[in-house]
């Protein structure tokens, strides 16, 4: 197992692996349900092979929170995020909206048993 600064650089930063957490985070969008919470299992049953704990979820709710009150508040940033890799976003779905989730899906990418499964 590893878990180290260098190796959470490059998941993090990638243009990759920001791209894969946008296809990600667009389906969740798209197919996930409409609540916040059948989204995020949604995502983590595709990158943990299953749901969130009950203890998991309220972390992952504030971050995903978090994401999303910044890119409200900074659009051109969120557009930005949205537009990294080689395919388009989808131009159905908000750009702050994406990109908050694109960046929880990403963070979430980066988790050791992610990576390590």
């Amino acid at each position: 197992r590893t878990n180290t600064p260098l190796q959470a650089l490059v998941t993090l930063n990638d243009p990759q692996f920001v791209e894969a957490a946008r296809h990600l985070a667009e389906l969740a969008l798209k197919e996930g349900g409409e609540t916040k919470q059948s989204r995020l299992d949604f995502i983590a049953n595709r990158l943990l092979a299953r749901p969130f704990r009950a203890e998991e979820m309220p972390i992952v709710e504030k971050s995903l929170d978090q994401f999303s009150s910044y890119y409200r508040e900074h659009e051109e940033d969120a557009k930005k995020v949205i537009a990294i890799g080689e395919s388009k976003p989808d131009e159905k779905l908000e750009p702050p909206q994406l990109a908050a989730w694109t960046m929880a899906t990403n963070e979430l990418m980066n988790l050791d048993e992610v990576l390590n499964k």
